[in-house]
Parts: structure tokens; C-alpha cells; sequence
């Protein structure tokens, strides 16, 4: 019995990934909400930092390896966050009022290209929001290099890219309809995320 929850036990890793997943999923809300969502981005990076490390074995969920990820970057992370935010936003209202636009335009064939690219796009940021922070976690490159080499990145590795993109709208889904998973759900996420692709998020 005391073999079946010895710290080398399977039931103890598990525990401690649960405890860990709950703290940094923590910290990303709190570090996002006080910064009044501007620091999104900033948090998201700390989070890839911290799962990339331990996916490698180099760190542990902790306070100051989160912090020190929240301060590297800190401005480009906010660009970034903004930037895909911003298009994110202007696209989901332009597809939600594709009927609105019809009406205007008048032309069916014309409106059914215009969602196909916004909705092309759409996708597009998802993409590279799944590969940009990570680069952001591990490079001090400049902000239009990293989505070029995220965009190349997302599309390249495509069975990879089309895993994190169906685990990353299931996350969201669940978000929706099961609020609890927001207790962990975003630190899982990225920890099954950054395990993925830990390989392939190589800056040449």
C-alpha cells in the first residue's frame, strides 16, 4: 500500500500534474485579469515557457519560472496578443453578419467567397496562435519573423497543426458548456500542446 502512493507511484505523478495544471492555470488567469486581458499574451507565453521546459525535463510549474516567462517578451507577447485578438474579433463579427453584408453586396456568389476567405483566415489565426507563443517562450526574435515562421510552421507540420487545432476547439467547446474546465482546461491545453510540438518549434 504505501508503494501505491510513493512519490515514484503512478497515482502520485498523476496527482502532482492535476496540482500543477490547477496552480498555472491559476496564475494564467489572475496574470491575464489583472492586466485587464492587455497581458493575455504575456500569460500565454509564461504558460508555453513553463510547459516547454518541463516537457524537456528543465523546470518545474512554479511561481518564478511562470514570472520570469511573464517578463520575457512581455511587449511582444502584447503585440502579438493584440494583433490576433483584433483580426480574430473583426473576422468573428464579419462572419456573424455575413447575411447583413449580402443584403449590401447582392450578390450570393460574392458573399459565399467572401466568408470562405474570412472563415480561411479565421483558421489562419488559430494556426499560428498555436506555434507563436511558444516561439515567443523559447526566441528574442523580432514580432513579424515569428509569425512568418509561425504561419510556415503551421502549415508544414499539418497532422500536427490539425491535432493542436481539434484539442484546442474542444478546449474551447468545453469552455462553453462545462465552465469547471476553466480550471484547468487552459493549462492542460498548452501542456498537451507544447508536448506536441516541442520538436518542431525550431527558429533556424
Amino acid at each position: 500500500m504505501g508503494k501505491l502512493f510513493s512519490i515514484d507511484s503512478i497515482f502520485y505523478r498523476i496527482g502532482t500534474i492535476i496540482i500543477d495544471l490547477f496552480y498555472m492555470n491559476l496564475l494564467w488567469i489572475l496574470f491575464t485579469i489583472l492586466g485587464l486581458g492587455i497581458t493575455g499574451g504575456a500569460s500565454t507565453t509564461a504558460l508555453y515557457y513553463v510547459m516547454l521546459r518541463r516537457a524537456e525535463d528543465k523546470g518545474n510549474c512554479n511561481f518564478k519560472e511562470f514570472f520570469y516567462g511573464f517578463k520575457k517578451n512581455f511587449k511582444k507577447s502584447t503585440i502579438v496578443w493584440i494583433v490576433l485578438v483584433s483580426v480574430f474579433s473583426i473576422i468573428y463579427v464579419n462572419i456573424n453578419n455575413i447575411t447583413f453584408f449580402q443584403s449590401i453586396i447582392g450578390n450570393t456568389y460574392m458573399t459565399m467567397f467572401l466568408f470562405a476567405v474570412q472563415l480561411l483566415v479565421l483558421i489562419e489565426i488559430l494556426i499560428i496562435s498555436i506555434y507563436i507563443f511558444s516561439l515567443l517562450a523559447m526566441y528574442d526574435k523580432p514580432v513579424n519573423l515569428l509569425f512568418k515562421v509561425a504561419f510556415v510552421l503551421g502549415n508544414k507540420y499539418f497532422f500536427t497543426t490539425l491535432t493542436c487545432l481539434t484539442l484546442m476547439i474542444i478546449v474551447l467547446i468545453g469552455l462553453f458548456h462545462v465552465p469547471i474546465i476553466l480550471c484547468a482546461g487552459i493549462s492542460g491545453l498548452i501542456m498537451l500542446t507544447s508536448l506536441i510540438i516541442k520538436d518542431k518549434i525550431i527558429l533556424e
